[in-house]
């Protein structure tokens, strides 16, 4: 029986959506002034919310685009001259590649998916999701400029480098399988599929209404880990319980503030200097490392595309290793 490719038909309903939704939250922020007279949360929640929401979107937007130029023009031919076939190389280059990717966190997740659908390993591609939101040159630039001191930025690019690395090279241990099971399926040469494996359109129309409806398919997970951060920001006041905490729980309060918050990777160094009047450098260094690499909305974006496994395993994974990587050189004398 002869398999026939055909072409993916695709619909711009996730752009539609994404319009839509765009034009809610600029609805309510021009009426936030009215809404926060009030002096109910819903105020300043409604402010997070958009603000969070209008930051991300772009960012999501551009590495959903980019995932679908990779499914549409990236021939494993090209990925295997990129991503070395020994695994450990390859994570070598991955980290390479995390500083020349401008990308945020939120681009970083379908990046990820797109590479491994190409066949990169799963330690490279790992390893690339979670330094480029840390380690690329608008974090550099923004870190630099929030604290005019190129030795805390050079700890930060490196306590990165050090936990992607190490949560990188673990993927080579019992390599969990990250995709669903459908996803690998039609991944493969052979899916079985009647009629043959459908094949991306590769045209830049084809491109478009593919990065439209891949956005309209994410976008519920992302305003869902918006909408969980901006509780957390509302109700969970971190300076006031900052004050008087010894060095691990100075950590792991930042850590977990990191989390919470979901903030860009290309402004989370601002926040940071707002309370380095009030967190020794080592916890601050707990927020800017941490929460690029894992926040709710990475979580939540994660979770919509990958096994709840691989989910959980890389949540614990990077969490453990940040924790003893930033805690050690925190207690060498490395941070102060």
């Amino acid at each position: 029986m002869i398999e026939i490719e055909t072409t993916r038909t695709v619909r711009p309903w996730g752009a539609l959506i994404g319009a839509c939704v765009l034009a809610a939250l600029i609805a309510v922020w021009a009426m936030q002034g009215a809404i926060s007279a009030t002096g109910l949360p819903i105020g300043r929640a409604a402010t997070i919310a958009v603000g969070m929401t209008l930051q991300a979107i772009p960012f999501l937007l551009l590495g959903v685009f980019v995932a679908e130029l990779i499914e549409a023009f990236v021939s494993p031919s090209l990925i295997a001259r990129v991503f070395p076939t020994n695994p450990v190389a390859s994570v070598f280059a991955a980290l390479i590649a995390a500083f020349l990717l401008p990308v945020c966190d939120c681009s970083a997740v379908p990046i990820f998916r797109s590479l491994l659908r190409k066949g990169v390993p799963l330690s490279a591609a790992t390893t690339l999701m979670l330094a480029s939101p840390a380690i690329n040159p608008l974090v550099i630039a923004s870190t630099y400029y929030a604290f005019g001191s190129w030795s805390l930025v050079g700890a930060r690019i490196g306590l990165s480098i050090v936990v992607a690395l190490t949560v990188g090279l673990s993927m080579l241990v019992s390599s969990p399988r990250a995709l669903h099971e459908e996803t690998d399926l039609h991944g493969s040469n052979t899916c079985g599929c009647e009629g043959g494996c459908a094949v991306p359109d590769r045209s830049i129309s084809g491109v478009l209404g593919a990065t439209g409806q891949s956005f309209g398919r994410i976008l519920p997970y992302l305003l869902g880990g918006v909408a969980a951060s901006t509780l957390a920001q509302v109700f969970w006041p971190v300076s006031s319980l900052l004050a008087g905490l010894p060095a691990p729980g100075a950590l792991a309060l930042m850590m977990g503030a990191g989390f919470a918050l979901s903030l860009c990777s290309s402004s989370d160094a601002v926040i940071a200097r707002s309370l380095a009047s009030l967190a020794p450098t080592g916890a601050l260094m707990g927020f800017m490392v941490y929460g690029p690499m894992m926040d709710i909305k990475n979580v939540a974006l994660l979770a919509s595309q990958f096994r709840i496994a691989f989910v959980v395993r890389l949540f614990v994974t990077v969490t453990a290793v940040a924790a003893l990587v930033i805690g050690c050189a925190w207690w060498m004398g490395a941070l102060s």
